[in-house]
């Protein structure tokens, strides 16, 4: 699978007035991810309004969707966007304790070494690319590029 054979949704948002880490505004998207019309996963995408030197969150939420479903048949994966003194780019983290993995949705969150060298590593990154080229709410994080 890859990034253009995927559809993005968006679904919502939310703006906290207060970042933990800082005390800036925070900002969090999420939506869905579909190939051919079959749903795929669920993402959040969170950062702080204004800093880029934060970096962004990317949540997944991968796995079985669908009629019979369950949390059972789900996982979340986590990948932090940095912008370092290379250039920008995408890191996989250990999921548990983000938006995803803490959700009802999911049975468990991986952590990086259940993710990096196993296709769910390309799902990811797959999913993450379609974000990125679709999902015109998270403008202010590509131009921290």
């Amino acid at each position: 699978m890859t990034h253009d054979e995927l559809t993005v949704e968006p679904a919502g948002s939310s703006d906290i007035d207060s970042c933990d880490c800082c005390g800036n505004a925070s900002r969090t998207v999420w939506g869905f991810i579909r190939r051919r019309e079959e749903p795929v996963a669920a993402y959040y995408v969170g950062w702080v309004v204004g800093h880029p030197d934060h970096g962004a969150r990317f949540d997944l939420i991968l796995g079985q969707w669908g009629d019979g479903t369950s949390s059972q048949d789900r996982f979340a994966v986590s990948l932090l966007f940095r912008q370092t003194g290379d250039g920008a780019g995408f890191m996989i983290v250990d999921a548990g304790s983000t938006t995803a993995g803490t959700s009802d949705l999911v049975a468990s969150a991986f952590s990086r070494d259940q993710v990096v060298g196993t296709p769910f590593a390309q799902l990811s990154f797959d999913i993450v690319d379609a974000i990125w080229l679709q999902d015109s709410r998270i403008d202010e994080v590509r131009n921290f590029a």
